[in-house]
């Protein structure tokens, strides 16, 4: 019997052993900007409204960056959980990771549509690396009212789509 007990502790002990450990996207809300015609209107509204046509157009592209880091603030638990399952998946090495920054900006040729630019910090055991992600366009007026910010970073990370890759 006593064998048997061991056996069996022995098992219990080392099966968890062999389950890789689940990275840790730290939960804490990035800073999100958004990048857009605002600020290329600025000068135009200058011809209408002098000096403070520039800032009206800065004004636009950070009102719409606000929209998009509240619907994202709104559905935060979901969306980390989006963004780890996929790290678990695509960076098995990855011990923690954190979003540093989301930097929206409009789709050249189409003011409907927005894209990511995403800075990471992930840290491995041999130490810490910088990873820039760049999402595929998603739907402007969607951005600013559900979680496809969230959905369109997971994708990303899915895609091992970096800055530097078209």
């Amino acid at each position: 019997m006593k064998p048997f007990i061991c056996l069996l502790l022995l098992t219990l002990l080392s099966a968890c052993s062999s389950v890789p450990p689940k990275p840790v996207v730290k939960s804490e809300m990035p800073s999100v900007s958004y990048q857009g015609r605002g600020a290329a209107a600025g000068p135009m509204l200058m011809g209408a409204l002098g000096p403070a046509g520039i800032a009206v157009g800065f004004a636009i592209d950070v009102g719409i960056g606000k929209d998009i880091g509240e619907a994202m603030e709104k559905s935060k638990d979901q969306g980390f959980q989006l963004v780890t399952a996929q790290f678990a998946q695509q960076y098995a090495d990855v011990l923690t990771a954190t979003l540093l920054k989301v930097d929206f900006q409009a789709q050249r040729g189409d003011d409907e549509l927005a894209f990511a630019t995403v800075e990471l910090l992930l840290v491995t055991a041999e130490g810490e690396q910088s990873l820039c992600l760049q999402t595929e366009p998603g739907s402007l007026p969607q951005l600013k009212e559900t979680s496809l910010g969230w959905s369109l970073i997971a994708n990303a990370i899915k895609a091992r789509n970096t800055c530097g890759s078209d």
